[in-house]
């Protein structure tokens, strides 16, 4: 089956579900501001000098799939998970324990990764603004916002340890 099926020339777009929506609906930007996400994630993984950073960023892409086909739906059960949220909390804390503690403002830059996943963390949180106005003009189920705003804190820490002198921590 080939890619180009020119049933969006009209500027309409098939939901998960099958429903036809305009291509500017906002639950169309809100997963598509997910994807940007996932891409951002990839360039920052491309770009990873820590294999645990390489290897947590690849789960995340993963899981991002599901975030996508919720938002893509309306009235079906999340695909997101809370064990996927108590996951991230989990690894959140344990990368924290591991580097120092904040003293000062980040500026992102002094490796590409972890510009990239300061891009991600951003990205995580437009996507998260996005959605919560869509939560307030539809159905958005409740643990798909909560775990984006996970997404962006799991990229900041993991833009920190992908910085951090030691490798793999």
């Amino acid at each position: 089956m080939s890619v180009v099926t020119k049933t969006g020339d009209q500027g309409q777009t098939s939901l998960f579900t099958g429903e036809r929506i305009a291509k500017d609906d906002l639950r169309v930007e809100v997963y598509g501001i997910v994807d940007t996400l996932g891409s951002t994630l990839g360039m920052a993984r491309a770009f990873s000098e820590n294999k645990r950073v390489k290897d947590d960023i690849l789960a995340v892409q993963k899981q991002l799939g599901m975030l996508m086909a919720d938002f893509a739906s309306r009235n079906k059960p999340p695909r997101i998970t809370e064990e996927m949220i108590t996951g991230i909390e989990a690894e959140i804390a344990n990368i924290e324990e591991s580097l120092p503690a904040l003293k000062e403002f980040i500026i992102p830059g002094d490796k590409k990764s972890s510009a990239i996943l300061d891009l991600a963390r951003t990205t995580a949180r437009t996507a998260e603004r996005h959605a919560w106005t869509l939560a307030r003009r539809g159905s958005v189920a409740e643990v798909d916002l909560r775990y984006l705003n996970r997404l962006s804190d799991y990229c900041f820490v993991l833009m920190r340890l992908e910085d951090a002198d030691k490798p793999n921590l």
